[in-house]
């Protein structure tokens, strides 16, 4: 074998091609119908008709917002209109049962038992203390 090595060469011969461009589709009828359906909306969407038509779904829209709020407002003020004339009855029906005459005597009872244990205790407080007398 021989110290000499053959390398193989490959020659690319260099040609001129265009480069490549993609292929532009051609506009085909549902184009143009999409097209034409897209400025028929925009006009639409742009005309004043439809823009009065929002200013009056929006004014309906709030009125109609107000309205429920001033109906959830009332049926809560009569809920509480409600419930402050039930308490208000219940109140009164307790005073027309309560015997007062009973209730009188036993609070005065229960002051003077009071007032009697706190006399108790004062006298208690002056009562001079017993000295044991011692070497008498």
């Amino acid at each position: 074998m021989s110290d000499e090595k053959n390398y193989l060469k490959v020659e690319i011969p260099v040609e001129e091609e265009t480069p490549f461009v993609p292929e532009q589709p051609q506009p085909t009828a549902a184009d143009a119908v999409k097209t034409q359906a897209a400025a028929v909306a925009k006009q639409a969407w742009d005309s004043d008709l439809r823009k009065k038509a929002t200013r009056g779904m929006k004014r309906g829209a709030a009125t109609v917002a107000a309205k429920g709020q001033q109906v959830v407002q009332d049926r809560m003020v009569k809920a509480a209109e409600q419930q402050a004339r039930q308490q208000t009855e219940a109140i009164k029906t307790k005073i027309k049962e309560t015997d007062w005459q009973h209730e009188a005597k036993q609070g005065t009872a229960n002051g003077l038992r009071w007032l009697s244990a706190q006399f108790a205790k004062l006298a208690e407080r002056f009562t001079p203390k017993e000295e044991t007398k011692e070497g008498n």
